[in-house]
């Protein structure tokens, strides 16, 4: 839970806020950004939302997304491929194929298929996308964890202290687990959003849609 939210808000921190404006059939074949000179085009993002939705068992699952919704499926593809970006660089790697073939093959005649249909993919294509996701999220996982901070005593106390009129008359060790919770979750939200930011200086990412 933790990750997903502090995620969600880290998605416009490398990319400037605003709306994409009004989506239409001319996008298909259009650019909507390039990151490492890798072009990540609207039917990019019209398939990797298709595939979420296929996975997670949202329908409909072909609903291709227009405006705001269409620009936050940009910002997490080009945020995954910094990701795997990053993973290359340091030779980072997670065994997922399993899994994913796993998936795929309970899928088969199913949302899978219309997917495929749709968009001229083969099963190898979807299996490549979904294992990028997959390897993408573990090690986002993994990096969570390398940089969630043991909360001393002693900075518990002090955060009381600091904000002891808000807990109305609350004791200290009543609330203790909530207190180490939220610097937890405070420490992780700031050395995250120095991560993404140093991913930002590294790979080269160009935002294109708003343009269109």
């Amino acid at each position: 839970m933790i990750k997903k939210l502090i995620l969600f808000g880290l998605f416009l921190i490398f990319l400037p806020p605003g709306s994409f404006g009004e989506n239409s059939s001319k996008w298909v074949n259009g650019t909507a950004a390039i990151i490492n000179k890798k072009v990540i085009s609207i039917q990019d993002a019209f398939v990797y939302r298709a595939l979420q939705r296929a996975k997670t068992g949202m329908q409909p699952v072909l609903l291709e997304e227009e405006g705001d919704d269409l620009r936050k499926t940009v910002q997490k593809i080009v945020f995954e491929e910094m990701v795997i970006a990053e993973m290359k660089n340091l030779g980072k790697e997670f065994n997922v194929q399993s899994e994913v073939a796993k998936w795929i093959s309970g899928q088969r005649g199913g949302a899978l298929e219309a997917v495929k249909k749709k968009y001229g993919l083969t099963e190898q294509d979807i299996s490549r996308k979904m294992a990028n996701t997959l390897a993408a999220d573990r090690f986002v996982q993994l990096k969570i964890e390398t940089v969630t901070p043991v909360i001393t005593e002693e900075e518990s106390q002090k955060y009381f202290k600091r904000n002891e009129a808000q807990f109305r008359g609350k004791s200290f060790e009543s609330i203790k687990p909530n207190i180490i919770v939220l610097l937890k979750k405070q420490a992780v939200q700031k050395n995250l959003e120095e991560w993404i930011k140093s991913l930002k200086d590294k790979y080269e990412v160009s935002m294109l849609l708003d343009n269109g």
